[in-house]
Protein backbone atom coordinates (compact mmCIF):
# COMPACT_ATOMS: atom_id res chain seq x y z
CA UNK A 1 0.00 0.00 0.00
CA UNK A 2 1.26 3.44 -0.91
CA UNK A 3 0.79 6.55 1.22
CA UNK A 4 -1.63 7.95 -1.37
CA UNK A 5 -3.92 4.94 -0.76
CA UNK A 6 -4.80 6.01 2.81
CA UNK A 7 -8.61 6.23 3.12
CA UNK A 8 -8.78 9.93 3.94
CA UNK A 9 -12.54 10.07 3.43
CA UNK A 10 -13.08 7.37 6.06
CA UNK A 11 -10.85 9.19 8.54
CA UNK A 12 -12.63 12.48 7.85
CA UNK A 13 -15.99 10.84 8.51
CA UNK A 14 -14.79 9.55 11.90
CA UNK A 15 -13.36 13.01 12.65
CA UNK A 16 -16.72 14.64 11.84
CA UNK A 17 -18.53 12.26 14.21
CA UNK A 18 -15.99 12.99 16.95
CA UNK A 19 -16.47 16.73 16.38
CA UNK A 20 -20.23 16.37 16.82
CA UNK A 21 -19.76 14.24 19.92
CA UNK A 22 -17.40 16.78 21.50
CA UNK A 23 -19.97 19.52 20.96
CA UNK A 24 -22.85 17.43 22.31
CA UNK A 25 -20.99 16.31 25.45
CA UNK A 26 -18.88 19.46 26.01
CA UNK A 27 -15.92 17.10 26.45
CA UNK A 28 -12.87 16.45 24.24
CA UNK A 29 -13.31 13.52 21.90
CA UNK A 30 -10.77 11.29 20.16
CA UNK A 31 -11.13 10.36 16.51
CA UNK A 32 -9.30 7.08 15.84
CA UNK A 33 -9.10 5.44 12.39
CA UNK A 34 -7.49 2.08 11.62
CA UNK A 35 -6.87 0.40 8.29
CA UNK A 36 -4.75 -2.41 6.93
CA UNK A 37 -1.51 -1.72 5.10
CA UNK A 38 0.50 -3.84 2.76
CA UNK A 39 3.75 -5.21 4.16
CA UNK A 40 5.66 -2.44 5.92
CA UNK A 41 8.78 -3.06 7.97
CA UNK A 42 8.71 -0.59 10.90
CA UNK A 43 12.50 -0.66 11.01
CA UNK A 44 12.54 0.72 7.45
CA UNK A 45 10.90 3.89 8.79
CA UNK A 46 13.50 4.56 11.47
CA UNK A 47 15.26 7.29 9.50
CA UNK A 48 12.46 9.90 9.46
CA UNK A 49 10.90 8.80 12.74
CA UNK A 50 13.04 10.80 15.17
CA UNK A 51 13.68 13.84 12.96
CA UNK A 52 11.02 16.38 13.92
CA UNK A 53 8.35 15.10 16.27
CA UNK A 54 8.38 15.77 20.02
CA UNK A 55 7.03 12.23 20.46
CA UNK A 56 8.52 9.17 18.75
CA UNK A 57 8.31 5.49 19.63
CA UNK A 58 9.95 2.38 18.17
CA UNK A 59 9.51 -1.26 19.21
CA UNK A 60 10.81 -4.39 17.52
CA UNK A 61 10.32 -7.71 19.30
CA UNK A 62 10.00 -11.29 18.02
CA UNK A 63 6.23 -10.84 18.33
CA UNK A 64 5.52 -7.31 17.10
CA UNK A 65 6.93 -4.24 15.41
CA UNK A 66 5.67 -0.71 16.14
CA UNK A 67 6.56 2.81 15.07
CA UNK A 68 4.66 5.85 16.29
CA UNK A 69 4.86 9.54 15.51
CA UNK A 70 3.46 12.50 17.43
CA UNK A 71 0.79 12.57 20.13
CA UNK A 72 -2.93 13.28 20.08
CA UNK A 73 -3.32 12.74 23.83
CA UNK A 74 -0.85 12.20 26.68
CA UNK A 75 -1.61 10.06 29.71
CA UNK A 76 1.03 10.67 32.33
CA UNK A 77 1.87 11.37 35.94
CA UNK A 78 -0.42 14.41 36.03
CA UNK A 79 -3.38 12.20 35.19
CA UNK A 80 -2.67 9.81 38.05
CA UNK A 81 -4.37 10.09 41.43
CA UNK A 82 -1.11 10.68 43.30
CA UNK A 83 2.65 10.16 43.31
CA UNK A 84 2.63 6.58 44.60
CA UNK A 85 3.86 3.52 42.72
CA UNK A 86 0.43 1.99 42.04
CA UNK A 87 -1.15 5.32 41.08
CA UNK A 88 1.16 5.63 38.09
CA UNK A 89 -0.41 2.61 36.44
CA UNK A 90 -3.98 2.81 37.77
CA UNK A 91 -4.17 6.53 37.00
CA UNK A 92 -3.21 6.03 33.37
CA UNK A 93 -5.73 3.21 33.06
CA UNK A 94 -8.52 5.38 34.50
CA UNK A 95 -7.62 8.30 32.24
CA UNK A 96 -7.53 6.06 29.16
CA UNK A 97 -10.89 4.49 29.98
CA UNK A 98 -12.40 7.94 30.50
CA UNK A 99 -11.03 9.14 27.16
CA UNK A 100 -12.35 6.08 25.33
CA UNK A 101 -15.88 6.75 26.65
CA UNK A 102 -15.98 9.77 24.34
CA UNK A 103 -13.89 8.36 21.49
CA UNK A 104 -15.12 7.63 17.99
CA UNK A 105 -13.34 4.77 16.21
CA UNK A 106 -13.68 3.42 12.73
CA UNK A 107 -12.02 1.63 9.85
CA UNK A 108 -11.38 -1.98 8.87
CA UNK A 109 -8.02 -2.22 10.65
CA UNK A 110 -7.38 -4.50 13.58
CA UNK A 111 -8.67 -3.25 16.93
CA UNK A 112 -6.01 -5.43 18.55
CA UNK A 113 -3.28 -3.16 17.18
CA UNK A 114 -1.38 -1.02 19.71
CA UNK A 115 -3.04 2.23 20.75
CA UNK A 116 -1.02 3.71 23.62
CA UNK A 117 2.79 3.62 23.71
CA UNK A 118 5.32 4.78 26.30
CA UNK A 119 6.83 3.77 29.60
CA UNK A 120 7.64 4.42 33.22
CA UNK A 121 10.64 5.39 35.30
CA UNK A 122 12.02 2.72 37.60
CA UNK A 123 10.76 4.66 40.64
CA UNK A 124 7.68 6.93 40.82
CA UNK A 125 9.50 10.23 40.51
CA UNK A 126 10.25 12.44 37.50
CA UNK A 127 13.77 13.08 36.29
CA UNK A 128 15.06 13.99 32.86
CA UNK A 129 12.08 11.99 31.58
CA UNK A 130 8.61 11.74 33.17
CA UNK A 131 7.88 9.31 35.97
CA UNK A 132 5.07 7.91 33.83
CA UNK A 133 4.00 8.68 30.28
CA UNK A 134 1.90 6.85 27.73
CA UNK A 135 0.36 8.55 24.74
CA UNK A 136 -1.98 8.04 21.80
CA UNK A 137 0.17 8.66 18.69
CA UNK A 138 -1.11 10.70 15.77
CA UNK A 139 0.36 8.11 13.40
CA UNK A 140 1.07 4.52 14.40
CA UNK A 141 2.12 1.57 12.24
CA UNK A 142 2.15 -1.90 13.79
CA UNK A 143 3.09 -5.30 12.34
CA UNK A 144 1.95 -8.43 14.18
CA UNK A 145 3.70 -11.81 14.28
CA UNK A 146 1.77 -12.97 11.20
CA UNK A 147 3.03 -10.01 9.17
CA UNK A 148 -0.28 -8.11 9.13
CA UNK A 149 0.29 -4.36 9.30
CA UNK A 150 -2.18 -1.83 10.69
CA UNK A 151 -2.10 1.94 10.26
CA UNK A 152 -3.75 3.96 13.05
CA UNK A 153 -4.47 7.69 12.78
CA UNK A 154 -5.81 9.79 15.64
CA UNK A 155 -6.85 13.37 16.40
CA UNK A 156 -8.12 15.00 19.60
CA UNK A 157 -11.19 17.18 19.00
CA UNK A 158 -12.07 19.83 21.58
CA UNK A 159 -15.60 21.19 22.10
CA UNK A 160 -16.46 24.21 20.00
CA UNK A 161 -15.94 25.10 16.35
CA UNK A 162 -13.68 22.69 14.49
CA UNK A 163 -12.53 22.02 10.95
CA UNK A 164 -11.08 18.93 9.27
CA UNK A 165 -7.64 20.55 8.98
CA UNK A 166 -6.17 18.53 11.86
CA UNK A 167 -7.26 15.21 10.35
CA UNK A 168 -5.88 16.20 6.95
CA UNK A 169 -2.53 17.15 8.53
CA UNK A 170 -2.30 13.80 10.37
CA UNK A 171 -3.04 11.87 7.18
CA UNK A 172 -0.38 13.94 5.40
CA UNK A 173 2.12 13.01 8.16
CA UNK A 174 1.35 9.34 7.54
CA UNK A 175 1.79 9.74 3.79
CA UNK A 176 5.12 11.52 4.27
CA UNK A 177 6.35 8.85 6.68
CA UNK A 178 5.35 5.92 4.47
CA UNK A 179 6.81 7.58 1.36
CA UNK A 180 10.25 7.55 3.00
CA UNK A 181 10.35 3.85 3.79
CA UNK A 182 13.75 2.48 2.94
CA UNK A 183 16.61 0.40 4.25
CA UNK A 184 18.00 0.49 7.77
CA UNK A 185 20.03 3.58 8.65
CA UNK A 186 23.79 3.16 8.63
CA UNK A 187 25.48 2.24 11.91
CA UNK A 188 27.20 5.16 13.70
CA UNK A 189 30.80 5.78 12.64
CA UNK A 190 33.64 5.46 15.14
CA UNK A 191 34.74 8.88 16.33
CA UNK A 192 37.91 10.22 17.87
CA UNK A 193 37.53 12.17 21.07
CA UNK A 194 34.94 9.99 22.81
CA UNK A 195 35.37 9.90 26.59
CA UNK A 196 33.91 7.56 29.25
CA UNK A 197 33.07 8.52 32.82
CA UNK A 198 31.98 5.94 35.41
CA UNK A 199 29.28 7.06 37.90
CA UNK A 200 30.09 6.09 40.59
CA UNK A 201 33.73 5.14 40.04
CA UNK A 202 34.64 1.48 40.00
CA UNK A 203 36.11 1.62 43.51
CA UNK A 204 33.10 3.48 44.92
CA UNK A 205 30.71 1.01 43.32
CA UNK A 206 32.61 -2.00 44.66
CA UNK A 207 32.36 -0.45 48.13
CA UNK A 208 28.61 -0.10 47.63
CA UNK A 209 28.35 -3.77 46.61
CA UNK A 210 30.32 -4.75 49.72
CA UNK A 211 27.85 -2.76 51.85
CA UNK A 212 24.96 -4.58 50.16
CA UNK A 213 26.57 -7.95 50.93
CA UNK A 214 26.88 -6.86 54.57
CA UNK A 215 23.20 -5.93 54.67
CA UNK A 216 22.31 -9.34 53.24
CA UNK A 217 24.44 -10.95 55.93
CA UNK A 218 22.49 -9.04 58.57
CA UNK A 219 19.22 -10.33 57.11
CA UNK A 220 17.96 -7.01 55.72
CA UNK A 221 17.06 -8.70 52.41
CA UNK A 222 17.95 -11.81 50.41
CA UNK A 223 18.90 -10.15 47.14
CA UNK A 224 19.35 -6.62 45.84
CA UNK A 225 20.16 -5.23 42.39
CA UNK A 226 22.68 -2.37 42.47
CA UNK A 227 23.06 -0.21 39.35
CA UNK A 228 25.63 2.24 38.01
CA UNK A 229 26.01 4.61 35.06
CA UNK A 230 28.57 5.07 32.31
CA UNK A 231 28.54 8.51 30.68
CA UNK A 232 29.80 8.56 27.10
CA UNK A 233 30.63 11.98 25.66
CA UNK A 234 30.97 12.36 21.90
CA UNK A 235 32.13 15.42 19.95
CA UNK A 236 28.97 15.20 17.80
CA UNK A 237 25.33 14.46 18.58
CA UNK A 238 24.20 10.85 18.46
CA UNK A 239 21.84 9.87 15.65
CA UNK A 240 19.05 7.89 17.32
CA UNK A 241 17.95 5.89 14.23
CA UNK A 242 21.54 4.80 13.60
CA UNK A 243 21.93 3.62 17.20
CA UNK A 244 18.68 1.67 16.99
CA UNK A 245 19.71 0.13 13.66
CA UNK A 246 22.99 -1.02 15.21
CA UNK A 247 21.09 -2.63 18.11
CA UNK A 248 18.76 -4.39 15.67
CA UNK A 249 21.73 -5.79 13.77
CA UNK A 250 23.68 -6.91 16.85
CA UNK A 251 20.97 -8.12 19.26
CA UNK A 252 18.70 -10.60 17.46
CA UNK A 253 16.00 -12.04 19.69
CA UNK A 254 15.99 -9.06 22.06
CA UNK A 255 13.34 -6.35 22.13
CA UNK A 256 14.82 -3.19 20.65
CA UNK A 257 13.02 -0.03 21.77
CA UNK A 258 13.36 3.70 21.33
CA UNK A 259 11.39 6.51 22.99
CA UNK A 260 11.86 10.09 21.81
CA UNK A 261 10.57 12.90 24.04
CA UNK A 262 11.27 16.54 23.17
CA UNK A 263 14.96 16.12 22.34
CA UNK A 264 15.60 13.30 24.81
CA UNK A 265 15.80 9.67 23.69
CA UNK A 266 15.78 6.46 25.69
CA UNK A 267 16.91 3.41 23.73
CA UNK A 268 17.91 -0.16 24.41
CA UNK A 269 17.91 -3.83 23.46
CA UNK A 270 16.48 -5.82 26.35
CA UNK A 271 16.27 -9.61 26.66
CA UNK A 272 13.60 -9.38 29.36
CA UNK A 273 9.86 -9.23 28.91
CA UNK A 274 7.99 -7.95 31.95
CA UNK A 275 4.54 -9.14 30.86
CA UNK A 276 2.28 -9.50 27.85
CA UNK A 277 -1.49 -9.94 27.85
CA UNK A 278 -3.44 -11.21 24.84
CA UNK A 279 -6.99 -12.60 24.83
CA UNK A 280 -6.85 -13.51 28.51
CA UNK A 281 -3.43 -15.15 28.35
CA UNK A 282 -0.64 -13.52 30.34
CA UNK A 283 3.03 -14.34 29.77
CA UNK A 284 6.13 -13.29 31.68
CA UNK A 285 9.58 -14.66 32.37
CA UNK A 286 12.09 -15.14 35.12
CA UNK A 287 15.49 -14.02 33.88
CA UNK A 288 18.33 -14.20 36.39
CA UNK A 289 22.01 -15.04 36.82
CA UNK A 290 24.55 -14.02 34.17
CA UNK A 291 27.60 -15.56 32.56
CA UNK A 292 29.64 -14.43 29.52
CA UNK A 293 29.76 -16.27 26.22
CA UNK A 294 32.78 -18.40 25.47
CA UNK A 295 35.44 -17.74 22.87
CA UNK A 296 35.11 -21.22 21.32
CA UNK A 297 32.23 -23.65 20.89
CA UNK A 298 33.70 -25.96 23.53
CA UNK A 299 34.16 -23.14 26.03
CA UNK A 300 30.66 -21.87 25.27
CA UNK A 301 29.16 -25.30 25.98
CA UNK A 302 31.13 -25.57 29.23
CA UNK A 303 29.93 -22.17 30.44
CA UNK A 304 26.33 -23.02 29.53
CA UNK A 305 26.48 -26.24 31.53
CA UNK A 306 28.20 -24.47 34.43
CA UNK A 307 25.47 -21.84 34.66
CA UNK A 308 22.66 -24.39 34.50
CA UNK A 309 24.25 -26.49 37.25
CA UNK A 310 25.32 -23.64 39.53
CA UNK A 311 23.40 -23.82 42.81
CA UNK A 312 23.73 -20.12 43.65
CA UNK A 313 22.46 -19.12 40.21
CA UNK A 314 19.51 -21.50 40.47
CA UNK A 315 18.61 -20.13 43.91
CA UNK A 316 18.87 -16.55 42.64
CA UNK A 317 16.63 -17.29 39.69
CA UNK A 318 14.23 -19.15 41.97
CA UNK A 319 13.63 -15.93 43.93
CA UNK A 320 12.55 -14.16 40.74
CA UNK A 321 10.47 -17.11 39.53
CA UNK A 322 8.50 -17.37 42.74
CA UNK A 323 7.82 -13.63 42.84
CA UNK A 324 6.43 -13.63 39.30
CA UNK A 325 4.44 -16.79 39.98
CA UNK A 326 2.93 -15.26 43.13
CA UNK A 327 1.87 -12.13 41.21
CA UNK A 328 0.27 -14.27 38.49
CA UNK A 329 -1.56 -16.45 41.00
CA UNK A 330 -3.33 -13.36 42.36
CA UNK A 331 -4.98 -12.74 38.96
CA UNK A 332 -4.91 -16.09 37.13
CA UNK A 333 -6.96 -19.26 37.48
CA UNK A 334 -4.10 -21.38 36.16
CA UNK A 335 -0.33 -20.77 36.01
CA UNK A 336 2.28 -22.85 34.17
CA UNK A 337 6.08 -22.68 34.49
CA UNK A 338 8.69 -24.15 32.19
CA UNK A 339 11.85 -25.73 33.54
CA UNK A 340 14.75 -23.25 33.67
CA UNK A 341 16.98 -23.18 30.60
CA UNK A 342 19.93 -21.11 29.42
CA UNK A 343 19.12 -18.13 27.20
CA UNK A 344 22.12 -17.35 24.99
CA UNK A 345 22.60 -13.73 23.89
CA UNK A 346 25.41 -12.38 21.69
CA UNK A 347 27.72 -11.57 24.62
CA UNK A 348 25.95 -12.92 27.72
CA UNK A 349 23.74 -15.77 28.84
CA UNK A 350 21.11 -15.99 31.57
CA UNK A 351 18.91 -18.56 33.26
CA UNK A 352 15.39 -18.23 31.86
CA UNK A 353 11.97 -19.60 32.81
CA UNK A 354 8.78 -18.86 30.87
CA UNK A 355 5.69 -18.24 33.02
CA UNK A 356 2.17 -18.32 31.53
CA UNK A 357 -1.18 -17.68 33.20
CA UNK A 358 -4.85 -17.80 32.26
CA UNK A 359 -6.52 -14.62 33.60
CA UNK A 360 -9.41 -15.44 35.92
CA UNK A 361 -11.50 -12.42 34.86
CA UNK A 362 -10.20 -11.23 31.47
CA UNK A 363 -12.99 -8.68 31.01
CA UNK A 364 -11.71 -6.50 33.86
CA UNK A 365 -7.94 -7.10 33.94
CA UNK A 366 -5.68 -4.67 32.07
CA UNK A 367 -2.07 -5.27 31.12
CA UNK A 368 -1.33 -2.26 33.36
CA UNK A 369 -2.75 -4.19 36.33
CA UNK A 370 -0.17 -6.90 35.66
CA UNK A 371 2.61 -4.33 35.22
CA UNK A 372 1.64 -2.82 38.58
CA UNK A 373 1.75 -6.24 40.30
CA UNK A 374 5.09 -7.24 38.81
CA UNK A 375 7.23 -4.10 38.74
CA UNK A 376 9.87 -4.13 40.00
CA UNK A 377 10.55 -7.86 40.09
CA UNK A 378 13.47 -9.17 42.18
CA UNK A 379 15.40 -9.30 38.89
CA UNK A 380 15.81 -5.50 38.92
CA UNK A 381 14.94 -4.43 42.47
CA UNK A 382 15.44 -7.00 45.18
CA UNK A 383 13.73 -9.39 47.57
CA UNK A 384 11.86 -8.79 49.76
CA UNK A 385 10.78 -5.82 47.66
CA UNK A 386 10.07 -3.12 50.25
CA UNK A 387 13.29 -3.26 52.31
CA UNK A 388 15.40 -3.70 49.17
CA UNK A 389 13.87 -0.66 47.45
CA UNK A 390 14.12 1.42 50.62
CA UNK A 391 17.84 0.63 50.87
CA UNK A 392 18.41 1.44 47.19
CA UNK A 393 16.62 4.75 47.60
CA UNK A 394 19.06 5.66 50.39
CA UNK A 395 22.28 4.12 49.09
CA UNK A 396 22.31 4.02 45.28
CA UNK A 397 24.03 7.24 44.14
CA UNK A 398 22.32 7.54 40.75
CA UNK A 399 18.87 8.25 39.40
CA UNK A 400 17.92 5.24 37.29
CA UNK A 401 15.43 7.21 35.22
CA UNK A 402 13.67 4.78 32.89
CA UNK A 403 16.41 2.15 33.25
CA UNK A 404 14.84 -1.14 34.47
CA UNK A 405 11.36 0.41 34.24
CA UNK A 406 8.47 -0.91 32.10
CA UNK A 407 8.43 0.20 28.44
CA UNK A 408 5.84 -0.96 25.93
CA UNK A 409 2.38 -0.57 24.45
CA UNK A 410 -1.30 -1.24 25.13
CA UNK A 411 -4.26 -1.55 22.75
CA UNK A 412 -7.83 -0.23 23.10
CA UNK A 413 -8.91 -3.45 24.86
CA UNK A 414 -5.99 -2.99 27.33
CA UNK A 415 -4.06 -6.02 26.12
CA UNK A 416 -0.41 -5.22 25.48
CA UNK A 417 3.26 -5.99 25.91
CA UNK A 418 5.83 -4.44 28.26
CA UNK A 419 9.56 -5.09 28.50
CA UNK A 420 12.03 -4.36 31.29
CA UNK A 421 14.22 -1.53 29.97
CA UNK A 422 17.67 -3.13 30.35
CA UNK A 423 20.86 -2.74 28.23
CA UNK A 424 19.69 0.82 27.73
CA UNK A 425 20.88 4.42 27.46
CA UNK A 426 19.54 7.95 27.69
CA UNK A 427 20.70 10.09 24.75
CA UNK A 428 20.78 13.87 24.66
CA UNK A 429 22.89 15.51 21.98
CA UNK A 430 26.42 14.11 22.24
CA UNK A 431 25.94 12.66 25.75
CA UNK A 432 24.86 9.05 26.25
CA UNK A 433 24.17 7.80 29.78
CA UNK A 434 24.37 4.01 29.93
CA UNK A 435 23.06 1.82 32.76
CA UNK A 436 23.96 -1.60 34.11
CA UNK A 437 23.28 -3.41 37.35
CA UNK A 438 24.07 -6.64 39.16
CA UNK A 439 22.04 -8.90 41.38
CA UNK A 440 23.82 -9.10 44.74
CA UNK A 441 23.33 -12.13 46.97
CA UNK A 442 25.26 -13.66 49.86
CA UNK A 443 28.83 -14.32 48.74
CA UNK A 444 28.82 -11.89 45.81
CA UNK A 445 32.32 -10.63 44.94
CA UNK A 446 32.47 -6.85 44.29
CA UNK A 447 35.29 -7.18 41.75
CA UNK A 448 33.45 -9.79 39.75
CA UNK A 449 30.27 -7.74 39.85
CA UNK A 450 32.12 -4.68 38.55
CA UNK A 451 33.42 -6.66 35.59
CA UNK A 452 29.88 -7.87 34.94
CA UNK A 453 28.66 -4.30 34.53
CA UNK A 454 31.17 -3.79 31.73
CA UNK A 455 29.83 -6.88 29.95
CA UNK A 456 26.37 -5.35 30.21
CA UNK A 457 27.54 -1.97 28.93
CA UNK A 458 29.07 -3.57 25.84
CA UNK A 459 25.95 -3.93 23.65
CA UNK A 460 25.20 -0.23 23.94
CA UNK A 461 28.86 0.80 23.67
CA UNK A 462 29.05 -1.16 20.42
CA UNK A 463 25.86 0.52 19.14
CA UNK A 464 27.45 3.89 19.94
CA UNK A 465 30.58 2.83 18.01
CA UNK A 466 32.83 3.16 21.07
CA UNK A 467 35.99 1.05 20.53
CA UNK A 468 36.60 -1.75 23.04
CA UNK A 469 40.01 -0.19 23.67
CA UNK A 470 38.16 2.43 25.75
CA UNK A 471 37.03 -0.25 28.21
CA UNK A 472 39.07 -1.70 31.07
CA UNK A 473 40.27 -5.26 30.37
CA UNK A 474 38.43 -8.12 32.07
CA UNK A 475 40.98 -9.91 34.20
CA UNK A 476 38.99 -12.93 35.21
CA UNK A 477 35.75 -14.75 34.59
CA UNK A 478 33.02 -12.73 36.34
CA UNK A 479 30.88 -14.10 39.12
CA UNK A 480 27.35 -15.12 38.24
CA UNK A 481 24.84 -12.32 38.78
CA UNK A 482 21.95 -10.56 37.11
CA UNK A 483 21.06 -7.16 35.69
Amino acid sequence: MHGADIDLSGFLEVHAKATAQARNTSRPSLAIWREELGHVDPAALLGPLFERSGRSFFWESPQCGVIALGSSADFGADSAAGPGEADRFAGIRRSWESAMENAVTGGPGSGAAPALVGGFAFAPRPGTMPGALMWLPRVLIARDRDGRTTLSLSVRVDPGPATSDAAVRVAAEAVALLSRAGGHPCNPPRQAGTTLTEIPSGQEWKALVARAVEEIGRGAFDKIVVARQLRVSSPTAYDVPSVLAALLDAQPGSTVFGVGLDGHAFVGATPERLVSLHAGRAESMSLAASMPRGGTAAEDARLRATLLADDRSRREQGIVTQAVRHAFEQMCRHVELDEPYVLDLPNLRHLHTRIVGEIADPDVVSVLDLVERLHPTPAVGGHPREPALAWLDRAEPIDRGWYAGPVGWMNAAQDGDFAVALRSAHLRGGIATLYAGCGIVAGSDPGGELQETWLKFRPMLAALAVPESHEPPLQEEPENDHH
